[in-house]
């Protein structure tokens, strides 16, 4: 009886189906080792890649081809992952998502370190937001290194890139700003002049930001929108409350072509690259 369960045709159909699954398991896990030694490898080459320091400020601070070409990596490692997920839910994909995951987390260290030599704060933020906004809106699994969107100017951003956007912002123009909201001094021919002066330094520093950062590239047309209302939001607001509590300024602003409604013409013209 034993001899004859053996050899029949379901024992047989069993024995061929579980033949199958360790031959595919064993596939599987070379695969995977595959995968990780091929990304260990793609690590190496970035890491020593000399072109950075030459092409992070030639981009204009815009996304780097060395993160489009990571991230293509891990599209193509999610695309395996829901495809096994798919076509077989039990067998385990711990290891290709925690590959994925670690992945995510190297290429944002690495864009950390590479960008540190940068000497222009306001060109880092602004290559870190580009590049951490491309990561975070590909279709990418979802892992620990992303934390909850939060909505910024109608656009959702990572605390990552709500951080790196606030960052940029603060060296780029908070000087700006400064000039027109210290405190006056007494007498009003003091104080004219005071604000005057602190007029004048305003338009100056805020061409001279503009003129420096006109050519930097945002690629994406939502994030570059949002950059763009963050700022007027910032330094346009503040100018007009300035003028408006010295309304003897604004005649001077609109001589020197100065307005609130010139500048924020201005500033929407940024980022085009």
């Amino acid at each position: 009886m034993f001899t004859l369960d053996v050899f029949s045709p379901e024992a047989q159909t069993q024995s061929i189906l579980d033949e199958i699954r360790r031959s595919l398991g064993t596939e599987r896990n070379k695969l995977c080792q595959a995968i990780s030694t091929s990304m260990e490898e793609a690590r190496a080459l970035m890491e020593d890649d000399d072109s950075w320091a030459i092409e992070f400020p030639q981009g204009g601070g815009g996304v780097h081809r060395n993160t489009r070409l990571m991230v293509g990596y891990i599209v193509s490692m999610t695309d395996a992952l829901v495809s096994t997920r798919k076509s077989a839910p039990s067998h385990n994909t711990g290891n290709l998502h925690g590959l994925i995951d670690d992945t995510i987390k190297h290429l944002k260290d690495l864009l950390l370190r590479k960008s540190e030599p940068c000497l222009d704060a306001s060109m880092r933020y602004l290559f870190l937001l580009n590049n951490s906004y491309f990561i975070a809106t590909r279709d990418i699994v979802r892992g620990p290194y992303y934390g909850d969107s939060q909505h910024h100017q109608g656009l959702e951003l990572t605390p990552e890139c709500k951080n790196h956007m606030d960052s940029y912002l603060d060296v780029s123009w908070a000087h700006v700003i400064s000039s027109v909201s210290k405190s006056n001094p007494p007498g009003p021919l003091r104080r004219w002049l005071t604000n005057t002066s602190s007029l004048a330094k305003f338009e100056s520093a805020f061409h001279q930001t503009y003129q420096a950062q006109k050519l930097w590239k945002v690629p994406d047309p939502r994030l570059r929108d949002a950059l763009r209302r963050a700022i007027i939001e910032r330094v346009i607001s503040s100018y007009n409350d300035h003028l408006k509590k010295h309304p003897e300024l604004a005649e001077h602003a609109s001589r020197g072509n100065s307005t609130p409604t010139v500048l924020e013409e201005m500033l929407g013209q940024l980022f085009e690259g």
